[in-house]
């Protein structure tokens, strides 16, 4: 057993130690949890992950008590990793955390030196160059470097699109429209696919498509997506609340009156 006692601060700093600690016992060889201890890097990423949907869960129902709840639990499963990689002997959080000072300060001259900016096209500029020339990043074949390849599908998709302009503008769409006539072109060949690996292929490109459509009109389209789902739910959930009350068998139900317990479903929703 560890002997400790929390003591609460509202000082950022003594926080920030009072959760590392809490993770360090966690640790702990002897005493620590046998769950924490068995954890890998691999492990918390994940469950890092988790914690950072949730906390944008409860950012999109402006609900900041449960926001608060889950920044918490993103710190915690950060300092887990820190301690981990510690233990490991791979680095210490604290040259991690001293790199992102320095490269963050060195990165903002504006901010931190006398550079002068007019708006934040400039500071991209201003950190690309910073990023060559200072830090001696070279350019290299690989167009696509920065973009993450564990992260989700379409945001890879919408980095991959933004890469691709910035190396040769010829790659962007002149206009919407026309946009919107390579997606009908891309669906009708996935309504002729001729099999389950050539609609695969197809289906890829209406998906590539609707992302460009998002990409030029200044939506990520994880955000569209997950409003379609959530639209989705609250309407189904409608749906089956009314088929619940009715007393009805919901595989007895014909097309016509689905529609018609939809669009009640759409107007309880405001859409």
């Amino acid at each position: 057993m560890i002997d400790y006692k929390l003591k609460k601060s509202s000082n950022v700093n003594e926080c920030m130690k009072n959760l590392y600690d809490i993770v360090t016992f966690l640790r702990d060889p002897k005493d620590g949890c046998p769950w924490d201890k068995e954890q890998f890097p691999k492990d918390m990423v994940r469950s890092m992950q988790g914690e950072i949907y949730e906390y944008i869960d409860a950012l999109n129902d402006n609900d900041n008590a449960h926001a608060q709840e889950e920044l918490g639990d993103v710190f915690l499963n950060l300092f887990m990793l820190g301690k981990i990689h510690d233990q490991n002997g791979d680095f210490k959080l604290s040259d991690s955390l001293n790199d992102a000072c320095e490269k963050y300060i060195r990165r903002h001259p504006h901010v931190f030196s006398d550079t002068q900016v007019e708006n934040s096209s400039e500071v991209l500029k201003n950190w690309a160059k910073i990023k060559k020339e200072v830090e001696g990043r070279k350019e290299g074949s690989d167009y696509f470097e920065g973009v993450p390849k564990s992260a989700p599908e379409l945001e890879r998709c919408y980095q991959i699109s933004k890469k691709a302009i910035k190396h040769a503008s010829a790659f962007e769409w002149d206009n919407d429209e026309n946009l919107y006539k390579k997606v009908y072109e891309e669906l009708d060949e996935a309504k002729n696919a001729y099999s389950q690996e050539n609609l695969l292929e197809e289906l890829g490109d209406v998906l590539f498509c609707i992302v460009q459509l998002c990409r030029r009109n200044h939506i990520k389209p994880q955000d569209a997506l997950a409003h379609a789902n959530n639209k989705f739910e609250n309407r189904f959930t409608t749906c089956m609340n009314i088929v619940k009350e009715k007393g009805w068998d919901p595989e007895s139900l014909s097309d016509e009156q689905w529609n018609q317990i939809w669009d009640i479903a759409k107007k309880e929703n405001n859409h």
